[in-house]
Order: structure tokens, then C-alpha cells, then sequence
């Protein structure tokens, strides 16, 4: 029984390690998500990630929204403007914040969880809101996370740099 522990306990570690690796565990910040954060070139993205996003020929120039290579679809998008990463769009349960919001939380929790930080606006399209978000610290201005509600509950979020943070229509 001893040498089967012996065998099993590395293996036990080395799935523990690459678990906290893996983007399953990633939250989004008012920067990105995980280590991916707005700013940083497609490359640079992949290289903190260990992870690639789909290719696409013509992510160098103009505006696209790209997945992570071999994501469910389930994962969240990203606006890549000009090579960089412009922000992060979250349109389904599952990712949270790094101060634990997600798709389907209460709107309320919003505020409650990013005290003086949060304004609110109407929708442009729907009877919900846009909950804004602005930065902590004069490190992250420039930055913002915006939250889509029904007017109860959270339907999408996004976060990133400004202005692309707060395009309501993606790239178009």
C-alpha cells in the first residue's frame, strides 16, 4: 500500500498543478482575464495564457472577436483591436469576476461588491441597465468592467480598456 502511495502521490501533485493552471480556474479583473489583459499583443496573450486563440489572417489590423482555441463556446470572447487585446466579453454562466459576480447574479450584488465604484445607465436596447464599474486605483484608470442587466439580473459583462469597453455592439 505504501509504494502505491508513493507512485499515486505524484501524479495527485502534478493534477493539482496543472488544474490552478488551467483557464477553468481564470476570473476576470477590470483588465482581462487570468493573465490575459487588455494591452498585450495576441502573442503575449498566448504566451501568459499558455493558451491560443483561434487564427484568423487579419487579427493583425482592424476589429475582431475571437475565442480561445478549443474552448466549448462556452468561454469568453475577445475584442482584438489592431493585434491587441481590447477587452474581454463574458455572455454566459460559468466565468466570474475576480470579486465573484456571474451571468445570472442579482444586480444588487453589483453594487454591494464594488462599493462607490458604480454607476448606472440605461440600456440601449432593452428595459435593463448597464452597471459600470470604474477602477480602484489610479493604476487601472483607463479601465472598466460593464455589466448588462435585465434590470434584476446580470445577461452578459465585459471588461477592459476604454472606449472599446463600453461599445455596446462588439466590433460593428
Amino acid at each position: 500500500m505504501t509504494g502505491s502511495l508513493r507512485l499515486l502521490l505524484p501524479l495527485l501533485l502534478s493534477a493539482g498543478c496543472h488544474r490552478a493552471e488551467s483557464s477553468e480556474e481564470w476570473e476576470v479583473s477590470i483588465r482581462g482575464y487570468g493573465p490575459m489583459e487588455a494591452g498585450m499583443t495576441i502573442a503575449e496573450a498566448e504566451k501568459a495564457g499558455k493558451r491560443a486563440f483561434e487564427k484568423s489572417d487579419s487579427l493583425e489590423s482592424g476589429c475582431h472577436m475571437v475565442r480561445l482555441a478549443e474552448d466549448s463556446g462556452n468561454g469568453p470572447l475577445f475584442m482584438v483591436v489592431d493585434g491587441k487585446i481590447a477587452r474581454v466579453d463574458v455572455t454566459g454562466p460559468g466565468i466570474q469576476t475576480n470579486h465573484k459576480v456571474a451571468v445570472g447574479d442579482d444586480e444588487a450584488k453589483i453594487a454591494k461588491v464594488y462599493p462607490e465604484r458604480v454607476t448606472v445607465s440605461p440600456h440601449k436596447y432593452t428595459e435593463g441597465h448597464y452597471v459600470t464599474v470604474g477602477p480602484r486605483t489610479e493604476a487601472d484608470s483607463g479601465f472598466e468592467v460593464v455589466f448588462e442587466t435585465d434590470s434584476q439580473r446580470v445577461t452578459r459583462y465585459r471588461a477592459g480598456r476604454l472606449p472599446e469597453v463600453e461599445y455596446v455592439e462588439g466590433c460593428s
